[in-house]
């Protein structure tokens, strides 16, 4: 799994498909061999972007403050505190 999204993933296992035939009839084709080229690239620039999403959705989290805390996990923290 490359990451947490399964659509992604999947996308990503395409192109990698598709990057290994055309890895494999592209030879001297300089139109095949920049085809390839650019499937590279776009396979990179999707991987980068999922991981910037995952990192923004952690940060964006409302369920989650800045100490890493889940709602649920200050709840306890706070009952914690005032059965004490």
């Amino acid at each position: 799994m490359i990451t947490e999204d399964l659509v992604c993933d999947r996308f990503m296992a395409d192109l990698d498909a598709q990057i290994e035939v055309l890895s494999s009839i592209a030879g001297d084709n300089r139109i095949l061999t920049e085809q390839l080229r650019l499937l590279l690239e776009s396979r990179e620039l999707v991987y980068q972007q999922a991981r910037e999403i995952e990192r923004l959705v952690e940060l964006l989290d409302p369920d989650v403050d800045d100490q890493g805390l889940t709602i649920f996990d200050r709840s306890e923290l706070s009952r914690d505190l005032y059965s004490s």
